[in-house]
């Protein structure tokens, strides 16, 4: 027994949500692709932009049609060692048409990457968003973060780590959306996707939000798909029950009918004006 009551097998069925869909992600992968490629072709677009100095530290961003529209930054998942920015474009069509703008981030992926060190790196894009933010043509007193899976754990360690930093660079963080993350690493260090990752126990306790809550400042939305495992459900029940005896203003939400990999490709789950 290893987490929770959970012999090897068990958890890492838990922690692998593509089993409940069959185990075949592909369609899913060449759904974000397409749709992300027809948000290029449709509209403006600035494409790797660069908030560092590694060719992985870029970032797209899809401006909206009028100034000083609110932004809406997205970070990806892809368990810290897949997927991009490029696939990632989805959100932009429904939130440009509810007059936000868009950005999603690129970061390094392990094993070239420490999880620390992705936290760091979509740190210092939402900073490098601030100090652009003139030149963009974005509102920086409106913004949204939301993440998806991994992506999630890294927009929940961010707001945890770095809400102090990004106010005094200007940037307010009013919205953060949670959609499907992790919050808690222990279990990710005892499976088999830690191979690239190497978590250590410092590591754990350090960069598992759970452990490591923010102060009450931005609303948070934890929302997690119906049909994802048991195990991903709790955690974000948990996390968001956390948030709520901490003082935060906090939803959570079960999306009936999705699973872990639609969750993002149905406008309901981030677009800020359907809340």
């Amino acid at each position: 027994m290893l987490y929770r009551g959970f012999s090897q097998t068990e958890l890492e069925q838990e922690y692998s949500p593509s089993t409940m869909i069959g185990g075949d992600l592909s369609p899913y992968l060449a759904s974000y692709q397409a749709l992300s490629a027809q948000a290029r072709s449709e509209f403006p677009v600035q494409e790797k932009l660069a908030y560092g100095d590694s060719p992985n530290q870029v970032l797209d961003y899809f401006p909206a049609k009028g100034a000083g529209a609110p932004l809406h930054v997205f970070i990806h998942g892809g368990y810290w060692q897949a997927l991009s920015q490029r696939e990632s474009a989805m959100m932009a069509p429904a939130l440009i048409e509810a007059e936000h703008s868009f950005a999603t981030l690129n970061y390094t992926l392990a094993p070239d990457a420490r999880i620390g060190e992705m936290i760091e790196e979509c740190r210092d894009a939402l900073l490098w968003l601030a100090a652009q933010a003139g030149t963009l043509g974005f509102d920086p007193s409106r913004i949204t973060l939301s993440g998806h899976s991994a992506g999630a754990h890294l927009a929940a360690m961010i707001i945890a780590t770095s809400s102090d930093a990004l106010a005094k660079a200007g940037l307010r963080i009013r919205d953060v959306i949670l959609i499907s993350g992790i919050y808690d690493l222990e279990p990710i260090s005892l499976m088999s996707v830690n191979d690239p990752l190497q978590l250590t126990p410092v590591e754990v306790n350090d960069l598992s939000p759970i452990r490591n809550l923010p102060r009450p400042g931005p609303r948070y939305y934890v929302t997690v798909a119906e049909r994802d495992t048991p195990e991903f459900i709790r955690q974000s029940r948990d996390y968001a029950e956390r948030l709520r005896k901490a003082g935060h203003s906090v939803s959570f939400d079960l999306k009936k009918g999705m699973q872990h990999f639609d969750i993002i490709m149905h406008s309901e789950t981030f677009l800020p004006t359907s809340r």
